[in-house]
């Protein structure tokens, strides 16, 4: 497992920074948008495979029902 993975994985909140090479200077965190994370300053999207997303929502109890 990658460490971007490994830290999605183990650090509640964590997110990756963009992955956009013009963004690389700012270096601005993503945001998880419910489906992959993305940059707000660019629009960047990680594609992460569905099933680590998966996995990765059922980790933290994104997307469930109180």
């Amino acid at each position: 497992m990658s460490i971007v993975r490994d830290n999605l994985m183990t650090r509640q909140n964590y997110a990756p920074y963009c992955g956009n090479a013009d963004c690389r200077g700012l270096m601005p965190r993503s945001t998880f948008n419910g489906e992959q994370f993305a940059c707000r300053a660019c629009g960047w999207v990680s594609q992460f495979p569905s099933d680590f997303i998966a996995e990765y929502k059922a980790k933290w109890g994104i997307g469930e029902k109180a």
